[in-house]
């Protein structure tokens, strides 16, 4: 069987930089496979469907259509026809909705993930922001998968299908991210980020624009320090984690509750991490937690505890400041006396 690897050489020789459709093909076959990865059709049009989400590629439908089915057609004469173009749907036959209103949305998400769920398999979709939804989709096994969905669908056999369908988080039953599966979301437009996590420890790329230039390379780095990755995942998490046992949110919350108390017992090196902190529970408040009332109380408590370390350093200044006039003033005063003093005493001795 023939690989992605195969295929991305095949591009590479043709000098991909030349046209846009061949930069777009080498920088998603490079980008999101792996070059051991079977080749399929339905990477191929995996491709399409993220081409096609971009409003320059879905005007330029014909032209992107054409020319990957000509280099397909070069690559399998090249390969004798090892590879089947038969199953491929190209983009100058699909047609693509989009839905506007939400219930609808939700409606049609619903028929798709029934047709994926299994006996014993439980759902719900919901609505997200910008006209998006997400179905939270518990297997029988006690694993999860978080999948996104925005409002463009395609026509396949008769059946509204999500033009994209492999923005998915896996979950294990311990409502971890799965080790074992590959994971796909996108984490702002037209950014989409494939990973995969072993022991809180990150590996995969970020894609950008209709030509899928790559953004971010990571390799085995801590998620906590990919906000780029690690904010969108827990804005995902929301909808089926109790914060109350969500080990990010918790730590935040602890940092901050000692943060606040140790400021109020006036130690140094609180004060120098309080504005760290304070960036992060905003950060968080902004991307993640949105209107969480116990962290926007406790973040109201550190600034208030700082506000009164300040005002204490203030008026500590201050008094300083009048103790040192008073001390430069009192030679002064002390040459007045003697020169009273004398005189005092010659009146006493008359």
């Amino acid at each position: 069987m023939l690989k992605v690897g195969q295929l991305l050489k095949f591009v590479s020789d043709l000098n991909p930089q030349n046209t846009p459709t061949r930069l777009s093909f080498y920088n998603f076959l490079k980008g999101f496979p792996h070059a051991d990865d079977v080749l399929t059709p339905e990477l191929i049009e995996t491709f399409f469907a993220y081409c096609m989400d971009y409003p320059h590629w879905a005007s330029n439908k014909q032209q992107l259509g054409h020319e990957v089915q000509f280099l397909l057609e070069n690559f399998n004469a090249f390969y004798q026809q090892k590879f089947d173009l038969a199953p491929i749907r190209f983009p100058q036959h699909t047609q693509i909705v989009e839905i506007e209103q939400a219930s609808d949305l939700i409606d049609a998400v619903s028929s798709y993930i029934k047709t994926i769920s299994k006996e014993g398999d439980k759902f719900r979709v919901l609505p997200d922001q910008n006209k998006r939804v997400v179905a939270i989709l518990l297997r029988a096994d006690k694993s999860l998968e978080v999948r996104t969905f925005d409002k463009k669908f395609t026509i396949r056999h008769g059946a509204l299908e999500p033009l994209r369908s492999d923005l998915v988080l896996y979950y294990t039953p311990e409502l971890e991210l799965s080790a074992h599966n590959t994971h796909k979301i996108e984490v702002a437009p037209y950014i989409t980020a494939q990973f995969r996590v072993v022991k809180d420890k990150i590996t995969g790329v970020l894609l950008r624009g209709y030509v899928f230039q790559k953004l971010l390379e990571m390799k085995n780095e801590p998620l906590q320090d990919q906000t780029r990755v690690l904010f969108p995942i827990k804005r995902l998490e929301q909808f089926f984690l109790d914060r109350r046992t969500d080990p990010y949110y918790q730590d935040l919350i602890s940092q901050l509750e000692r943060t606040a108390a140790l400021i109020q017992q006036g130690d140094a090196e609180a004060l120098k991490w309080a504005n760290i902190i304070l960036g992060k529970a905003d950060t968080a408040l902004e991307n993640i937690f949105l209107g969480d009332k116990l962290m926007t109380l406790l973040a109201r408590d550190v600034r208030h505890a700082l506000g009164e370390h300040n005002r204490k350093n203030i008026s500590s200044s201050s008094a300083l400041s009048s103790d040192i006039l008073i001390a430069q003033q009192l030679p002064e005063a002390d040459e007045e006396c003697l020169k009273i003093a004398p005189l005092k005493e010659f009146d006493l001795t008359n």
